[in-house]
């Protein structure tokens, strides 16, 4: 259940007075509650506005809402609203910058960067994956940039809003297919040109590796949807990863039909109103991450699941223990099944005899989903 405005606003007041036997700070209470909730950005926008100056002072870590804490009425709040305004605006210099390749290292990286500071590390490859987008960055050393021998360094320059239309076509042909695909989603390309690229997907991350490997992983941090507006030109795009984020949006219409699994995998997970048969197909087809989700979606059918016993994945065959109309010696059958997680379905299954479900009461592998059993009769579950 997703937790509304006022909930956050009592959990961080809660927060803001830790007991005794909590063993935490304030501040590493505030960071576990911000982990809980999925890194909700509603928890820092409520506690912007939070009535106990000592939550607001949490929240001046967050770049966007410095401008209103800078105006608070409390002297702390608002100086350490100004002061962190003027740490980020603050070029970071070599001695700004740990030895060792470390968080804090990468994290300097990230921040405005004083030329001498960009000079220093531009023999270091790993350096650069950071210096390569960053918005500091001066012209020339993008151009250089361009032309350096790794491909992860070029690749790292596509999201920088700052190409020239020339940079742009150069990194929409370059030999390396992760460079020409990182770039074919960059807003400086018109859509003729996004359909001359060559683009390989399964070289993306993320959202925008769903549907093509096993090896992509669920989003973190901010799971808002992209703004309607922007969600609506995607969907229409020749670039299958921009109509991949098109489908995070829950409002557009679902894209069955399209070509690319990703969008439609993406689509299922995301729409509450996805068909049922994209949820099922969706399932079906893509083997990788986000499977979880699809199967928990409040519209994957159930009826016909059976006809899915022999197929060859564990994962599909457990679906037979939905099917309210599954043959009840096909369930039987399957508590054989080499797969444990298809036995344990089917050992929670209601459509297997009581008689069956009692007897697995007694076997060690399957006693506890066997207990779970919905058809097992109400004197048994009391039973000492």
């Amino acid at each position: 259940m997703r937790l509304t405005e006022d909930d956050l606003a009592r959990l961080l007041t809660d927060a803001a007075d830790p007991r005794p036997e909590d063993l935490m700070t304030q501040q590493e209470i505030i960071g576990e509650l911000e982990f809980a909730v999925g890194y909700d950005p509603r928890l820092y926008a409520v506690a912007t506005s939070h009535p106990d100056p000592r939550i607001r002072l949490h929240a001046v870590h967050v770049r966007e809402h410095l401008p209103r804490l800078a105006a608070d009425p409390v002297t702390e709040v608002r100086l350490a609203a100004e002061h962190r305004i003027a740490e980020n605006a603050r070029l970071r210099e070599p001695a700004d910058l740990p030895s060792t390749h470390s968080h804090g290292f990468w994290w300097v990286l990230q921040q405005p960067l004083s030329r001498a500071l960009i000079d220093q590390v531009l023999g270091d490859e790993q350096a650069l994956y950071f210096v390569g987008p960053n918005p500091t960055t001066p012209p020339d050393v993008v151009e250089e940039l361009m032309r350096h021998p790794s491909a992860r360094v070029r690749q790292r320059l596509a999201g920088r809003a700052d190409l020239t239309e020339g940079q742009l076509l150069r990194l929409a042909a370059d030999a390396d297919a992760g460079v020409r695909t990182a770039v074919s989603v960059h807003p400086g390309l018109t859509e003729a040109q996004r359909a001359g690229i060559d683009i390989d997907v399964t070289t993306m991350p993320g959202d925008e590796h769903y549907g093509t490997s096993a090896r992509c992983h669920e989003p973190h941090g901010d799971n808002r949807p992209p703004p309607l507006e922007d969600a609506r030109r995607w969907a229409r795009s020749v670039n299958p990863l921009l109509r991949r984020r098109a489908a995070r949006h829950p409002e557009l219409p679902p894209a069955s039909a399209d070509p690319d699994l990703g969008v439609r995998v993406l689509t299922a997970i995301h729409n509450p109103a996805a068909p049922p048969e994209l949820v099922l197909r969706s399932f079906l087809e893509h083997t990788g991450c986000g499977r979880g989700r699809l199967e928990s979606h409040p519209r994957f059918p159930v009826d016909g699941l059976a006809r899915f016993a022999g197929d060859k994945d564990p994962r599909v065959r457990r679906l037979v223990a939905r099917d309210p109309q599954a043959d009840p010696q096909v369930v039987d059958r399957l508590l054989g099944d080499p797969d444990p997680g298809v036995r344990e379905a089917m050992a929670s299954c209601p459509r297997l005899p009581v008689a069956r479900i009692l007897t697995l009461l007694d076997d060690p592998g399957l006693a506890e989903p066997a207990a779970t059993n919905p058809a097992l009769p109400i004197e048994r579950v009391y039973q000492p």
